[in-house]
């Protein structure tokens, strides 16, 4: 009943502007999918966009032409074009002859100066580098044949209770309570060892620390070695050891050490002794390594 009667003013904007919005909806979705079509065709070409006169926008693909000339040109390289290491190091030497590194610092008037930094050959030495030994025991070095025959050694088979692993470390103290070795001038105090599993072992190193042997008149006591092979037989023998003396730090005290290098894979054994008087504070510290020293 209210089908025909005339609408206000304001209801008459209402209903136009509802009918508006009806229509304006479904044209918005169709712009949408227009762009969303025209995005996957254009997905492998370039394009640009411009607005016509009424105001309406357009994409349009860029002609080949104007494509090929952003394209970089391709590189004809060729492998005579790269330098090898030899030319690259010859080059870079080159470089650095005609352009020297330099320094720049301002003198007392204020002006700028520079000068060249001056080319200092350092030589670096190794950390590893070989320490000298102060004995080495070579085959032609051996005593004569008639000393390895006498058997003079042969009777202290029993003493050589104390084998030295590799890398491993002993020490020996108290020289007066073992057993005397004999000699000509009498029995000296004296220390036995064996090298285990050193035998057949072309190069090794020993290692030996003397502590508490400075005596207070006569100062530092003579020690001697000799070396044995397998069957206790004497192969060589230093009458007084060249030793190197270390004062006491924080960490250690005093000391005295000498390297021996063994080059004779025949020896197996040692016997170090005092041919003089020895304090009784007197130790010995025996080390030994398959290694290499400077001779």
């Amino acid at each position: 009943m209210y089908r025909n009667q005339p609408l206000s003013g304001s209801g008459c904007r209402h209903q136009a502007d509802h009918r508006c919005s009806r229509y304006q909806l479904p044209y918005q979705v169709l712009i949408l999918l227009c762009l969303a079509l025209a995005f996957p065709a254009g997905a492998g070409q370039e394009y640009f966009t411009w607005v016509d006169e009424q105001g309406r926008i357009h994409n349009s693909i860029k002609p080949p032409s104007e494509k090929s000339e952003d394209l970089p040109q391709a590189s004809n390289a060729q492998e005579s074009d790269f330098l090898t290491e030899e030319e690259f190091q010859e080059k870079l030497a080159k470089d650095n002859a005609d352009n020297p590194p330099f320094y720049t610092w301002i003198d007392a008037q204020g002006r700028l100066q520079s000068q060249e930094i001056p080319q200092v050959n350092i030589e670096v030495e190794e950390l590893t580098q070989l320490q000298a030994a102060d004995h080495s025991l070579l085959p032609p070095l051996r005593v004569a044949a008639e000393i390895r025959d006498a058997g003079c050694c042969a009777r202290y088979t029993h003493l050589f209770k104390e084998t030295i692993p590799e890398y491993d470390s002993v020490v020996f103290s108290q020289p007066q309570m073992s057993v005397p070795f004999k000699t000509r001038s009498g029995d000296k105090p004296a220390w036995y060892f064996r090298l285990t599993g050193s035998n057949g072992a072309a190069r090794r190193a020993l290692n030996l620390y003397l502590r508490g042997t400075d005596e207070p008149e006569k100062g530092a006591a003579t020690v001697a070695l000799i070396a044995l092979n397998k069957q206790l037989q004497p192969l060589y023998f230093i009458p007084q050891l060249i030793t190197q003396s270390y004062l006491s730090t924080w960490r250690s005290e005093a000391c005295r050490e000498s390297l021996v290098s063994i080059l004779d894979a025949e020896v197996s054994a040692f016997i170090i002794y005092f041919p003089e008087s020895v304090p009784a504070s007197a130790s010995l510290q025996v080390e030994w390594m398959h290694g290499k020293t400077s001779d």
